[in-house]
Parts: structure tokens; C-alpha cells; sequence
């Protein structure tokens, strides 16, 4: 029998759970974390703020489903009445005429991490591989699972490739033998118990349970061997596929003149990014992934980041405010290219040189 992916939803996992007998509804959602509004400090930039200071997170849970499902690699999460739980899924219309074949059976408990794009093909990148949405939307999930206090047999994950996936998934301790890797688009499994956590990028980006978490499992619970001679640090991007600082060699010829020593992140193991960042006290980096290690720095420490007029992202800012640190803004013009967010970085050095001064960053 052939399984078409389900056009009907539920809007909120919660309207599920209001589906089921209020004696069973208890042991199916958990709150983890109630929602909360909170106020964190503004940007300490010249340029002007591009976003408000408030910020709102909904609740995260995890649910309990019974003979749930998992379809595509995308892992749409099935309840047993044939519908979606759309606050857990990133829809993708090019699954919509997908005929997948009947489910394999688990008969245990299983956990999916995963939660974004995954269609395999060679010119995209599923969201596991980009470090970023990896360390703060598909990690943390492992945080609110062992919250619940429920036993997992298996979590789900995309195909593993990287060095930084392995070696996260070491160190938040979860066992590779342990991990089911979904390495085909028309992915689907049925188990006895399917646990879902929330997803934070849906419940409110960067949310301070997450970054706490990441910070704590990563950082707090290691021997921190900080290094000498990286307390200033320019993040590059020329590892990267796209949002390149156009004019890199007069900004690196400037920064070395303040002692800033270029970091290139990619060929670094996790455990060697967690010990630069801890060390740093002032960083200057372009937009991009790489300024996920922040979280790893000292309270006290500096953030500027280049950030493109043509493209707005408050990520950093809150990421920075959970660790205490200053987080500088500084708007900086791009070459424009085709696909929104990977326009190139035009730095102006006078102006570079006057963030720098910004409450004695640079004195000289």
C-alpha cells in the first residue's frame, strides 16, 4: 500500500492533545518551558537598531504519540489520525505528490532531532549541515527530551557527513549507535512510542533555555584550555560558499594593526572553536554561522559583527545577550547577488575604526 503525504493538519501540536481524553492528555504534552516575554539589552551601535529589545518565546514542549509516524526526510510528524503537526515541520510543496511505501515498524520509543530542509540533491544543503541551525534548532531538541524524563531508544537524523556532528552529538552524549540516519527523501517509519520536542526556531529564535544549554553541555562541563596571543579575533568567511567580505584584505590589514588574528573556523574541531572563543575577548566577524561560537565566550566579552543592510537577523544579538556579552551592529553596504542573504560585505575601515573606539574597544 502506498502512503500519500496528509494535506490535513493540525495548526498547534496542543489541538492534538485537546483531541484526546483529558485523562490521557496529561501524559501525552509536556511543558518544559512556559512562555515568556523578556527584554534584553539594545545593541550598543551607532548605526540605527533594526529591531525591538522585546522578545517572545511560546512554550516548549515535548509530546508523546503513540504509533506516531515520521514521513520524508524532512520528518513531517504523523499523528494516528492521519494528520501533521505543522509547529513541528517545515513544509516543502515538492513532497506533495511523494508516494511512500508502508512505514518500517520501531517498536520502541523514538525521538526525532531534525526539523527543516533535506531534499538531496547537489546544489542544496539541508539544515543539518549548516552550523548554526544545527547547534541551536536540532541540538538543543535533546536538552527538553531528557527534561521530560523520558527513556529514548532512537533519535532520527538526517545522514551524518560533518566533523562538527559528530563530534557535538560526542559530547552532548548521545551514542552514534543510538542514532537512526535518514539518507533518502521518501523516508517513513511508524513507532509503538514517537517522542517530539519543540523546535526553537519555531517557538521563538534563539530562546535562552537553548543557547543555556549549548553553553552548558559544550563549555562549562570540560577542562577550557584557553590560548594566548587570540584574545582579538577576526572571523572569516572565505571557507564559506557565499556572503564573502569583498574588500577582506584591506580589513585585515587594519584589524592587524589592533592585534586581531584571523580565524578560519572549518578546518577547526569543535572542542578547538570552544577554546578560542573562550578565550577571546573582542570579535569582529561578518554575519554568518560561525558567530554561533559566541556562546562559548566570557561574560564580558565583545561581538561586532558586519552586518549587511540588505539582509536583517536579530540571531547574534540575542545569543550574545544570553552569554553577557556586548553586541555591536555595524551596517555595512554589499555587492548584491542573486539569492537573498548572500549578497558580499563592503566594510568601511573609517567606520570599522570608530566601533572599535566605541566605549574604549580600541584605544588606539
Amino acid at each position: 500500500m502506498k502512503h500519500t503525504i496528509p494535506k490535513d493538519i493540525y495548526k498547534k501540536t496542543k489541538e492534538w492533545v485537546k483531541t484526546l481524553p483529558a485523562s490521557e492528555a496529561d501524559d501525552r504534552y509536556q511543558v518544559i518551558y512556559p512562555a515568556e516575554t523578556i527584554q534584553l539589552p539594545a545593541p550598543l551601535s551607532v548605526d540605527p537598531h533594526r529591531w525591538v529589545s522585546t522578545c517572545s518565546y511560546d512554550e516548549a514542549f515535548v509530546v508523546s504519540i503513540p504509533e506516531g509516524r515520521l514521513m520524508t526526510s524532512h520528518m513531517y510528524v504523523i499523528t494516528p489520525d492521519n494528520k501533521r503537526l505543522a509547529d513541528l515541520e517545515l513544509y516543502d510543496a515538492r513532497y506533495e505528490a511523494m508516494n511512500l511505501d508502508e512505514p518500517d515498524y520501531y517498536p520502541g520509543t523514538v525521538a526525532p532531532l531534525f526539523w527543516g530542509w533535506n531534499i538531496t540533491n547537489p546544489y542544496s544543503h539541508g539544515t543539518h549541515t549548516v552550523f548554526g541551525h544545527w547547534f541551536f534548532d536540532l541540538m538543543p531538541r535533546i536538552h527538553l527530551l531528557e527534561k521530560s524524563g523520558i527513556p529514548i531508544d532512537k533519535f532520527v537524523l538526517p545522514k551524518l557527513t560533518l566533523a562538527f556532528q559528530f563530534e557535538s552529538l560526542k559530547l552532548l552524549g548521545v551514542p552514534l549507535d543510538k542514532v537512526i540516519q535518514v539518507d533518502k527523501p521518501d523516508f517513513h517509519l511508524k513507532a509503538k512510542k514517537l517522542v517530539v520536542s519543540a523546535v526553537p526556531l519555531v517557538i521563538g529564535k534563539c530562546p535562552p533555555w537553548a543557547s543555556h544549554y549549548i553553553t552548558d553541555q559544550m563549555k562549562n562541563k570540560r577542562k577550557i584550555r584557553k590560548r594566548k596571543g587570540y584574545e582579538r579575533i577576526y572571523i572569516t568567511r572565505e571557507d564559506a560558499l557565499a556572503r564573502h567580505v569583498a574588500n577582506e584584505a584591506e580589513v585585515l590589514q587594519y584589524l592587524q594593526t589592533k592585534g586581531f588574528k584571523k580565524i578560519v573556523l572549518t578546518p577547526m574541531s569543535t572542542e578547538e572553536k570552544i577554546d578560542v572563543f573562550a578565550s577571546a575577548r573582542i570579535i569582529v566577524a561578518p554575519f554568518g554561522s560561525g558567530s554561533i561560537n559566541v556562546a562559548f565566550c566570557e561574560p564580558g566579552a565583545s561581538l561586532i559583527e558586519l552586518a549587511p543592510v540588505s539582509f536583517v537577523d536579530n540571531y547574534f544579538w540575542k545569543l550574545c545577550c544570553h552569554a553577557g556579552l556586548d553586541y555591536y551592529e555595524m551596517l555595512c553596504q554589499v555587492e548584491p547577488k542573486a539569492h537573498v542573504g548572500a549578497d558580499n560585505i563592503i566594510v568601511d575601515i573609517g567606520k570599522l575604526d570608530h566601533y572599535l573606539r566605541l566605549n574604549g574597544i580600541v584605544n588606539a
